[in-house]
C-alpha cells in the first residue's frame, strides 16, 4: 500500500470507540504509517466522529470526561482532510445516482474517485447502496497490502 487511501467515519471512529472491526481499523492505521500511505477523508469526517462520541455520552454509555478523552485520542491520529475541486458537486451527483437521501457518505466516495484511490468503509448500508458498481469502494478488512 502506498500513495493515498480514503477512509470514512465508520472506519475512523473505530480507532477510539471499541466496537466490531476496531482491531481491523487500528491495524489499517498502523500499516498505513509503516508504508507511507496517506489516509485521506473529506473535511466533515472529524465532525462525524465527534458526533459518534457524543451519541455514546448522550446514551450514558460513557461519561462526558471519557468522551472528551476519546476525542483527544482521535485528534492525535494522522489523517489528511481534503476538499479537492469538484468534491461537493461530484458528491451530489453520486447521491442522486445511488438514490441516497443525504450526501454525507457520497463525499467519501467522491474523494476516493477524484484521488484515484480506494475507499475503505465499515458502512454496510453504503456498500449495499452502491451495489458493487464502484470497484474502488471496499469493506474494511478487504485491503491487504503486499
Amino acid at each position: 500500500m502506498s500513495g493515498f487511501l480514503c477512509i470514512d467515519a465508520s472506519v475512523a471512529a473505530k480507532w477510539v470507540l471499541p466496537e466490531e472491526g476496531s482491531e481491523l481499523a487500528l491495524d489499517l492505521y498502523a500499516r498505513s504509517r509503516d508504508d507511507d500511505t496517506t489516509l485521506i477523508a473529506p473535511p466533515h469526517l472529524p465532525i462525524e466522529v465527534t458526533n459518534a462520541i457524543r451519541r455514546r455520552v448522550a446514551r450514558k454509555l460513557i461519561t462526558s470526561q471519557e468522551g472528551e478523552a476519546l476525542l483527544d485520542a482521535f485528534l492525535d491520529f494522522a489523517l489528511s482532510l481534503a476538499a479537492p475541486l469538484g468534491l461537493y458537486e461530484r458528491a451530489l451527483q453520486l447521491a442522486e445516482r445511488f438514490d441516497r437521501p443525504t450526501a454525507y457518505d457520497t463525499h467519501y466516495v467522491a474523494l476516493a474517485e477524484i484521488a484515484g484511490c480506494e475507499l475503505l468503509t465499515a458502512d454496510r448500508a453504503l456498500i449495499n447502496a452502491l451495489g458493487g458498481q464502484l470497484s474502488f469502494v471496499k469493506p474494511l478488512g478487504y485491503h491487504h497490502p503486499a
